[in-house]
């Protein structure tokens, strides 16, 4: 006798099979999805969240009144795919598995209010910026690239000149000159846009308040964090938070930064 629910199971499975037959344009879907992880990988982002938009609408309409859950169902699916076949190559497992439950959590956040564009363009920018973020830099001075991946593997903590200056084993002076030089902006530029950057996706997706992000990311305060943050996005942390219209990991270079640390 037959387990009534792979019975179940079955059915559901050839329901679905007919419905797909008679949508004209499933033979797409493959191909769409094809071109959207290599849309991720290549970071290409219009092109991703088009791809992405176009899929999702095509679950949408097969799935009809239950639209909504299949469409997080099919998010979900998507955040595996990208941390299966993009993220395991290059990173060490648990950087994939933290990224996909991670993926996860925002899907289920939005779940309660789905907005399609609002969800493919907050997931495709997350995994872009995972991807790009761990990516080694590739100027041409080995001691900015050191500088520059230590930063970014250390982005929650403190850091100063003086203490990247004494990690080269140069003066702040000579560091200050010469990654001005190769990167094209100063190190506070850079060590402030990547932590206000970084703090944007605690701001989006999740319940801290702004003094947590703040406290997490090493800013003396809540006041300064919503200055800097200000000084590199044009909008306050609570603006950010509160407008779905601002992209994310966005930010603009505001002149020259004084030679301060957080």
């Amino acid at each position: 006798m037959k387990d009534p629910g792979l019975q179940y199971m079955a059915n559901l499975f050839m329901d679905r099979v007919e419905v797909l037959k008679a949508y004209e344009r499933s033979e797409d879907f493959y191909h769409l999805e094809k071109d959207l992880l290599e849309a991720v990988a290549e970071g290409d982002r219009a092109r991703a969240k088009d791809r992405l938009n176009r899929i999702i609408m095509m679950v949408k309409d097969i799935a009809g009144d239950r639209w909504v859950k299949d469409v997080a169902n099919y998010y979900i699916i998507f955040a595996a795919l990208t941390a299966r076949f993009l993220m395991v190559p290059k990173f060490p497992p648990e950087w994939a598995v933290a990224t996909n439950i991670t993926a996860m959590r925002i899907v289920d956040r939005k779940a309660g209010n789905m907005d399609i564009t609002e969800t493919t363009n907050d997931l495709i920018e997350f995994f872009i910026h995972v991807l790009e973020g761990r990516d080694k830099p590739e100027l041409p001075h080995p001691i900015v690239n050191d500088i520059i991946q230590f930063i970014d593997a250390s982005i929650e903590d403190p850091i100063t000149v003086d203490q990247l200056a004494k990690r080269a084993g140069i003066s702040t002076s000579h560091l200050s000159r010469i990654f001005r030089e190769h990167a094209g902006l100063t190190l506070i530029d850079y060590i402030n846009m990547r932590k206000i950057e970084e703090s944007q996706f605690f701001l989006r997706n999740t319940d801290m308040k702004i003094s947590e992000v703040s406290e997490r990311f090493s800013f003396c305060n809540q006041s300064y964090f919503t200055r800097t943050f200000k000084k590199y996005t044009n909008v306050t942390p609570k603006q950010f938070r509160e407008r779905n219209d601002i992209d994310y990991f966005t930010s603009v270079v505001p002149g020259s930064a004084e030679e301060t640390g957080t």
